[in-house]
């Protein structure tokens, strides 16, 4: 096999995994497992067995902790089973195009500077070079969150459990030397980052259950999925800023909320509702935002592809259209930037 070939191996293999990645995108926010999900199915369930006792032993372990009842336990480990399951496959199919990519920009670098010389052929090396680094990290931008779709709550329950164990290791350093493992990171910042991932997620699930079918709203579930975030909210504000009380209320809580999780009360997560308008109209910004990007990136592509066709035409013409071009693209994300950011000011 010649040098040739087995560039033009890894740029095939970079180019199918980044094909399959985007085609099978949508099929993790299907109700029915993957093909890749019932591979990983075993796998799933063993880890989440393996946490459960984990989990015990902590609990066994904790000062403050009550153990949870077998419900709450089953359902614990039943969302885990769903969790580690899609969260591996969708981890696997990153993998490849990830790990093809730089050996890809290489492989059409080395390509374009074997080819024939001309002015441009710096910036066509560099662009050949960084293009399947860019394409693949929109790639994952794009596809991201497809996983995340479905509409059931194993990404809210891999939080909230998350949040419970971070509450179970102790909030405060004894004795009088700082940990040898992450010595310059304070105990409570765990429990905070889990805390507030937990508000986040609660937030997502509400905007993703908050137009069923499209058209028609549910404010009632939106309101009461922010409140709950508001909530979890204020016990993270109560960890961070009187860590020995304040962290066993929220462990007591975070049991609470385990418990209500596991009986689908919803109802009774927070006792008040918070407008559910801003939740929605948020929303709404972000799919705005999300669609000027896209075409903003199309338009880019396409200024790039106009610029490199005259460029190869004549090098005087071309420096006159790439400069033209690069100000008119430079200018369209500036105005997007700045648009952006005003509307997040509001």
């Amino acid at each position: 096999m010649t040098k040739g070939d087995f560039g033009g191996l890894i740029v095939a293999a970079w180019a199918l995994s980044s094909l399959l990645l985007v085609t099978t995108a949508t099929s993790q926010s299907n109700s029915n497992r993957t093909l890749l999900e019932r591979w990983w199915w075993k796998w799933a369930t063993d880890q989440a067995k393996e946490r459960r006792a984990d989990l015990e032993r902590k609990i066994a372990t904790s000062e403050h902790a009550r153990r949870p009842d077998t419900h709450t336990l089953n359902y614990l480990q039943r969302d885990d089973i769903l969790f580690q399951a899609s969260q591996r496959v969708f981890r696997v199919k990153l993998r490849v195009p990830a790990a093809t990519a730089v050996p890809a920009g290489l492989v059409l670098a080395i390509a374009v500077a074997d080819g024939k010389p001309h002015e441009w052929q710096g910036a066509f090396i560099a662009g050949a070079l960084l293009w399947p680094f860019a394409f693949t990290l929109m790639i994952v931008q794009l596809v991201a969150k497809q996983g995340m779709q479905r509409w059931i709550t194993e990404i809210v329950t891999a939080r909230a459990r998350g949040a419970y164990e971070a509450l179970l290791e102790p909030l405060v350093s004894p004795g009088c030397e700082p940990p040898s493992k992450s010595p310059f990171r304070a105990p409570q910042v765990s429990a905070v980052e889990a805390l507030e991932g937990l508000a986040a997620s609660l937030e997502h699930y509400a905007l993703q259950r908050a137009l069923p079918d499209g058209r028609t709203p549910m404010p009632q579930v939106v309101a009461h999925y922010s409140s709950a975030a508001a909530f979890v909210r204020e016990l993270r504000d109560g960890v961070e800023l009187d860590r020995p009380d304040e962290g066993k209320r929220a462990l007591l809580e975070m049991e609470r909320i385990l418990k209500i999780l596991a009986d689908g009360r919803i109802r009774d997560f927070a006792p008040d509702q918070v407008a559910s308008e801003v939740l929605l109209k948020r929303r709404q910004q972000h799919q705005v935002r999300r669609r000027q990007v896209l075409r903003l990136a199309a338009f880019t592509v396409c200024a790039a592809g106009v610029g490199a066709v005259f460029a190869l035409a004549s090098q005087t013409l071309g420096i006159a259209i790439v400069t033209a071009v690069a100000a008119v693209v430079a200018a369209s994300w500036d105005r997007n930037l700045q648009s952006s950011n005003n509307r997040d000011s509001v």
